[in-house]
């Protein structure tokens, strides 16, 4: 039997090495900063992704994987994620690269991809979590959205992009606090859409099957 000192250094031994041992385990299980893009497409295709049609899921993740790009641009240091910045400077990003189907279709999926962007990304696995903050309501995602296809149309257009030339046009594609697709393809078909030379395959075929959508198709 032990004294009560040498169960009590004993004890402590062990102590120490169960913590250090919690603390193997937890770094074993971090990811590294080039990995969370990966992972985190990961977790959207399985949580939502895979129960949604193969081009809303492809939409969506093209969106997704902009979107962090720009947020692991900011850097490691960078632990709070603005939701709304970031979703701005990706539709920004994005701008006319793609057809007016690409935002019908993140139409009806931002909010709940917000959802999961709030719920997945504090836990990944980093040796510091990030932070998410600044989400957008449903009428802020709609007013992005018209914003972004106000700026593209008189991009397009070769039109000199005023701050009342473009608040006329969101007002335009906006009713009752949502964008009317209508509106916008019936403003945006005189213009038409040409995928850039040189780019590949798997995206030229996405892009086109984005421009076969029609409005009706949007709304399923």
């Amino acid at each position: 039997m032990s004294r009560p000192g040498n169960y009590g250094k004993s004890s402590r031994l062990k102590q120490l090495r169960q913590i250090r041992r919690r603390k193997q385990q937890q770094t074993s299980r971090t990811i590294e900063w080039d990995q969370v893009e990966d992972f985190l497409l990961g977790r959207y295709h399985l949580a939502q992704g895979s129960k949604r049609p193969p081009l809303v899921d492809a939409t969506v993740q093209r969106f997704f994987s902009e979107w962090l790009q720009l947020a692991l641009a900011q850097g490691e240091d960078q632990v709070q994620w603005d939701i709304t910045a970031l979703t701005t400077a990706t539709l920004q990003k994005v701008g006319n690269q793609v057809p007016w189907q690409f935002y019908a279709v993140l139409a009806g999926q931002g909010m709940q991809w917000q959802r999961l962007l709030r719920r997945e990304v504090p836990v990944v696995p980093l040796m510091v979590p990030r932070q998410v903050v600044t989400p957008f309501t449903a009428a802020v995602w709609q007013q992005l959205l018209a914003t972004q296809l106000a700026v593209n149309l008189l991009t397009v257009s070769a039109v000199p992009i005023t701050a009342a030339q473009r608040d006329q046009l969101v007002t335009s594609f906006m009713v009752d606090g949502s964008v009317e697709w209508t509106a916008v393809a019936t403003l945006f078909a005189p213009l038409g859409f040409q995928v850039t030379p040189g780019t590949d395959q798997q995206t030229t075929q996405w892009l086109n099957d984005l421009m076969g959508l029609t409005v009706a198709d949007c709304h399923q």
